[in-house]
This record gives structure tokens, sequence and C-alpha cells, in this order.
């Protein structure tokens, strides 16, 4: 029997890319006001995430944000967590251009992402 030199080399393994993080505030995702087309924005998403990538996570479990909004105010919300992996780089900013939409579609200042181990606020306006 061969002996495998790494967890990568076994042929039981397929390699989905790197992990993608957003989150969303869980009262949204559901809520009428921000219904387009008569979706959702938790289907929207779903709609999205199947069609691009075939596969993601979501934890209904809710998560709560603190930040401090761009009024200096501190605030906090409870969120639902959306993974999704992927191998090519370009993919990452097809998602980043839905998730800008998604913003504004809801209303938001930004969404929190992690891609990797990197951090980064998506906006709904240009960074000045």
């Amino acid at each position: 029997m061969m002996k495998q030199d790494s967890m990568s080399d076994s042929p039981h393994l397929h390699e989905l890319g790197k992990m993608t993080v957003f989150y969303v505030p869980s009262h949204k995702l559901d809520d009428l006001r921000f219904n387009e087309n008569k979706q959702s924005a938790r289907s929207s998403i779903h709609e999205y995430l199947m069609h691009r990538y075939q596969a993601y996570t979501q934890t209904p479990t809710p998560v709560k944000g603190f930040w401090v909004n761009h009024e200096n105010i501190p605030v906090h919300d409870v969120m639902e967590r959306f993974e999704v992996s992927f191998h090519v780089e370009a993919e990452f900013d097809l998602l980043i251009d839905f998730l800008v939409k998604l913003c504004q579609r809801l209303d938001e200042d930004a969404i929190y992402v992690t891609r990797g181990d990197r951090s980064f606020l998506v906006t709904r306006t240009q960074r000045n």
C-alpha cells in the first residue's frame, strides 16, 4: 500500500478553492420591503450562489455583528452567514458586484466579507 504525503494527495478529496464568507442582516432577508420582482433577498442570494457556484452554505443561526457607522455611532445587528468556495479570483470580483447591488437593495452601508485570511467591507458607494 502506498503512503500518501498529505491529505491533498488523496484521490478522495476534491478541492473546492478558497473560502469566501459574507454576512447579511437576518431581518432584511425575508422583509417584503426589500423584495425585487416579488423575490426576497434570501431567494436572490440563493439563486445567484447556486447559479454561479452550484453550492453554498448558509448558517441560519444568528451571528451578532458590532461596528461604528459613518456617523460614528456604535451599532449592532443579527446577521446570517453565507459561505461559498471557488478557485478563480475573477469569481470574487463577480461576487463583489453582486454584493454591491445587495447593499443598495437592502439599504446597507456595507456588507462584511472574508476571503481566505483577508477581510473586506463591500460598500454600496465607492470609496473616496
